[in-house]
């Protein structure tokens, strides 16, 4: 086996650190109907991957997960889940600890790499990550996988769909019941800064507002979805459930 994907037997202190992180993002949801805020910066494209992956590698693959992750899982419903843009599949192994499967869908080979030496370091800890699947793919070539979900995930990526986004949405529309989006904090803001003020755009210009609270339920309103969630600290989080 290659040295940087050999892992460590399964230990207390492993699933000590993951199931604290989880049990306090639960806690503070259930009781300020908030995530913690646990955002980070974007990295200068999608080849790039995680900021938040690469500087706490070693820690994730020890089981310390960032709350970028982890606020999100427990408001992710459903039993079968498609995450796309799913960089090097942190939250989509969590989510696999209590989903029947989770395909991990990302179109950087790199990424995807490191998702699979990660997956192999937690499966040697507990075989529920086994149900993920990790898939190396562009979303608009893999529609196909919405037949087989019940919720799709997508963080921090929708805006690359750009003029492609509102397309995409009505199939998936047709097909999922629920949709999971987390937007940019840091895009959302320089979106509003600049909205009608004629300087000049940066990152996806007018796509930007999808990274945004307000472009996110636009877009799940618009085809059809109902807001069950939102969360407006931090990068956005919004939940929306088939009408």
């Amino acid at each position: 086996m290659n040295e940087s994907i050999k892992a460590k037997p399964m230990s207390d202190h492993f699933w000590g650190k993951l199931r604290r992180r989880l049990r306090l993002v639960a806690s503070r949801l259930s009781g300020s109907g908030k995530a913690h805020a646990g955002s980070a910066k974007e990295s200068s494209g999608p080849h790039m991957g995680s900021l938040a992956y690469r500087e706490n590698r070693e820690a994730i693959r020890n089981g310390d997960v960032p709350a970028k992750y982890t606020r999100i899982v427990p408001l992710v419903p459903g039993r079968r889940v498609l995450e796309i843009g799913a960089a090097e599949g942190v939250l989509s192994l969590l989510l696999a600890l209590d989903k029947e499967v989770v395909f991990a869908l990302d179109g950087e080979e790199p990424r995807h790499a490191e998702a699979l030496r990660l997956q192999t370091i937690w499966r040697s800890r507990d075989e529920r990550f086994g149900r993920c699947e990790m898939i190396l793919g562009e979303f608009r070539n893999r529609l196909d996988l919405l037949d087989q979900v019940d919720t799709l995930v997508a963080v921090r990526m929708i805006y690359y769909l750009e003029e492609d986004m509102q397309q995409v949405f009505e199939k998936v529309a047709q097909k999922v019941e629920n949709v999971v989006l987390c937007g940019n904090a840091h895009r959302a803001a320089y979106w509003a800064k600049t909205k009608g003020t004629g300087l000049p755009r940066r990152g996806f210009g007018p796509y930007d507002y999808y990274a945004s609270l307000e472009g996110m339920k636009s877009l799940l309103e618009g085809v059809g979805y109902r807001i069950t969630t939102e969360v407006s600290e931090g990068d956005p989080i919004v939940v929306g459930t088939r009408i």
